[in-house]
């Protein structure tokens, strides 16, 4: 699958950066999309010819045939639900978690269709207002957890600048429907893509410009540096990328989640992070690991609250990781 009180104990302390083995440690980048596209061409057909409720049902199907013959999916998923519940899972938790992606991936059909059969809550809001009144440029850091699409969805529906960055070799079809959809949005998708200094100045030009660029910053790509930090008790890598980025590109960041709740809330969520990421010269790799384990803390916080958005259906802690 592809693509939302502490844990007794004392967490190890990170043990430094280092680069992914390309075959093993991105093997969520890698992995191929599941099922052919007729299916999905049905699963899109189904949710806006019948609606949602009817759709929602199908997902149950889709659901059971994942955690029946899924077994990464399925024991990714009780890996990180029994570190976040502290007790063994039960089954019904395990297929409930995998339901809940199922459903929160059909719901970005109506988020790009611009339904308003939806709940949204908004918690900070107004820093994301403020900085498109005054035409700043920020960098929001999200993670697979919940939904981004409906984050994506309000900006649209209040004329904020907000771009999309990320890797989507694992996901063309899909996106490549969801585009059909709402053509518009995929003018705001920056593509991480083999040429790092074009994207790199496709970013800075954004928000040079005053818009806001979103990263997901939980995974660690092909190639990518990485840090171990504690993450749910026990070390976990991140990306230092997104943080690299940021602090190239000396502008304010944020956080941002969207978690999902049933049957139909969503709860949006932004904070500020940094007005700006410092990583003096002398201090460079003390201050990037400071930054990362910020971040990997206020992901957990995030995570603990709606434990079965979490949507890294990968093995997230990887022993001897560094």
């Amino acid at each position: 699958m592809s693509d939302v009180a502490q844990v007794g104990g004392s967490a190890p302390e990170p043990t430094g950066a280092g680069t992914r083995a390309a075959g093993q440690d991105a093997a969520w980048l890698t992995q191929g999309e599941r099922g052919a596209l007729l299916g999905m061409r049905i699963v899109f057909w189904m949710a806006t010819a019948l609606g949602r409720g009817p759709a929602r049902q199908f997902m149950r199907l889709i659901a059971l045939w994942y955690y029946a013959f899924d077994a990464r999916a399925r024991g990714a998923s009780r890996s990180f639900l029994q570190r976040v519940l502290g007790r063994p899972v039960r089954a019904g938790e395990v297929y409930r978690h995998i339901l809940r992606f199922a459903r929160v991936t059909l719901d970005r059909v109506f988020l790009l269709l611009g339904t308003r059969d939806f709940a949204v809550n908004r918690t900070g809001h107004h820093y994301l207002e403020r900085l498109t009144r005054e035409r700043r440029g920020a960098v929001l850091l999200g993670a697979h957890l919940g939904s981004f699409e409906a984050m994506r969805a309000g900006a649209r529906s209040e004329s904020l600048p907000l771009n999309i960055v990320g890797h989507f070799e694992n996901a063309r079809m899909i996106n490549a429907l969801l585009s059909q959809l709402n053509p518009q949005a995929s003018a705001r998708v920056v593509h991480v893509g083999q040429d790092p200094v074009g994207f790199a100045m496709q970013v800075s030009d954004r928000v040079a410009r005053g818009e806001l660029v979103a990263i997901l910053a939980d995974r660690v790509s092909l190639n990518d540096k990485q840090l171990s930090v504690p993450f749910m008790g026990e070390p976990a890598a991140f990306p230092t990328g997104p943080f690299l980025l940021a602090a190239l590109l000396k502008c304010p960041v944020y956080l941002v989640f969207g978690l999902y709740f049933e049957p139909n809330r969503y709860e949006l969520f932004c904070e500020p992070f940094a007005e700006r990421i410092e990583l003096p010269r002398k201090q460079r790799q003390e201050a990037l690991h400071g930054v990362v384990r910020r971040y990997a803390e206020r992901l957990e916080h995030y995570a603990r609250m709606a434990p079965d958005n979490w949507f890294n259906f990968y093995d997230f802690w990887k022993p001897g990781a560094s």
